[in-house]
């Protein structure tokens, strides 16, 4: 095992990270877009160089690398894909020339989903404007900046470089192409994973340590949730799975967990204030979901049709089956609650999809296989935290045998 210190210094960089990309939406939100959001821009990237001191831990230069290599392939690769063009980078460069984090609410393009979160569109918009000019590469690679914070928060939360190794590995089988070409979902998934992470940390007796946790918890809970419409759903399961998970570890109610998470839906509220304002609507939300459910509910074809799209990844379908087969997952409180979020949001997954007011071939083929990566993830993730914690309590075990 390597040094604690190396990797707090790498988890104290993600926290200043993730509170600078917090403090640039806020300005934005109060209508400072200019000098102070750009300074927040500087602030991340400082934090992000602050982050190179933790090179010496192993677990935290397997993420930095990734990172490292991911963004010198989003810098080499344009997008052409609809959602990054149409949505993501058309949100942003509208936040860019008009100078206002809430452009998009004059419903401008209806097909772009105006009432889509905006905070990483003003992120790339901030590059642009500390650039001096737009571009669709510069802003789409400054996105994949934001994977750093969350993975060293997951590195912390890892006890073994090689399980490291491993988690690194399956971002990067998992996210693929998702995570350099402007798309949301791989995001989408790392921030989940990471939220999980520092949600269910190992209870501590140090409260310095346990404050850490906390802020870190709900700033990764935050940014979650302003990722997409979806980050809502993901954090609000972490939220209720953790909080379960402590109340059955510890025997109390954890207050300052559920202060953190209501703390952390703040800036959520405040859009989509904002876009009920604006009167502004979502297809799905919009549309008869209990009509289209239940005219879909007795047909076995489309269920057949969702389950199939969804279960595309086929690496993970094993995984929930070891996971379930596994006894010591249950005594390994990250990986039961890992295994719960994923197959829950697996559940909310195929609700949506039944209950779809859209041509269900076309729904599924266009972004069934994105919007599974959280799935995937949280499930890799819960593997190898058993495994983790295989290598540490196998030693204790059986010194507890020789003793007895």
């Amino acid at each position: 095992m390597f040094s604690l210190t190396a990797t707090d210094t790498g988890a104290r960089a993600a926290l200043g990270m993730l509170a600078g990309v917090l403090a640039c939406y806020a300005f934005a939100a109060f209508g400072w877009i200019g000098l102070p959001t750009q300074l927040a821009f500087i602030a991340v990237l400082g934090c992000a160089v602050w982050s190179l001191l933790a090179l010496r831990d192993g677990r935290t230069a397997w993420m930095i690398g990734i990172v490292a290599v991911l963004l010198v392939l989003a810098l080499g690769s344009p997008t052409d894909e609809w959602d990054p063009r149409s949505i993501w980078l058309f949100h942003a460069k509208r936040i860019y020339l008009e100078g206002s984090l809430y452009s998009q609410l004059d419903d401008y393009a209806v097909y772009s989903h105006n009432d889509y979160p905006s905070l990483m569109p003003l992120w790339s918009a901030t590059a642009a404007k500390l650039v001096g000019h737009w571009n669709e590469i510069f802003p789409k690679a400054a996105a994949t900046l934001l994977l750093l914070p969350a993975l060293l928060l997951i590195a912390r939360s890892l006890r073994t470089w090689w399980v490291a190794g491993l988690f690194a590995v399956a971002v990067l089988e998992v996210g693929g192409r998702y995570l350099v070409d402007g798309y949301m979902d791989g995001f989408l998934a790392v921030y989940a994973v990471a939220t999980l992470a520092m949600a269910v940390q190992p209870r501590t007796q140090v409260s310095g340590v346990a404050w850490f946790q906390l802020a870190a918890y709900a700033a990764l809970s935050a940014v979650l949730t302003l990722i997409k419409n979806e980050g809502a759903v993901l954090a609000i399961l972490v939220a209720v799975v953790a909080v379960a998970t402590c109340v059955l570890r510890d025997r109390r109610m954890p207050w300052g967990l559920l202060i953190a998470f209501a703390v952390s839906m703040l800036p959520l509220l405040a859009w989509k204030l904002a876009v009920a304002g604006a009167d502004l609507g979502n297809d799905l939300a919009e549309s008869d979901l209990k009509g289209q459910l239940l005219v879909r509910l007795p047909d076995l074809a489309p269920t057949v049709l969702i389950l199939k799209a969804l279960l595309r990844g086929a690496v993970w379908v094993p995984l929930v089956l070891l996971l379930v087969l596994w006894t010591r997952t249950w005594r390994t409180p990250a990986a039961r609650a890992g295994l719960m979020v994923a197959v829950a949001y697996f559940g909310v997954l195929f609700a949506v999809y039944l209950s779809t007011p859209h041509d269900l071939v076309w729904h599924l083929a266009t972004s069934a296989r994105r919007v599974a990566l959280p799935v995937q993830l949280l499930l890799m993730y819960a593997v190898l935290m058993v495994l983790d914690q295989w290598r540490q309590t196998t030693p204790r075990r059986a010194a507890g045998e020789q003793n007895a």
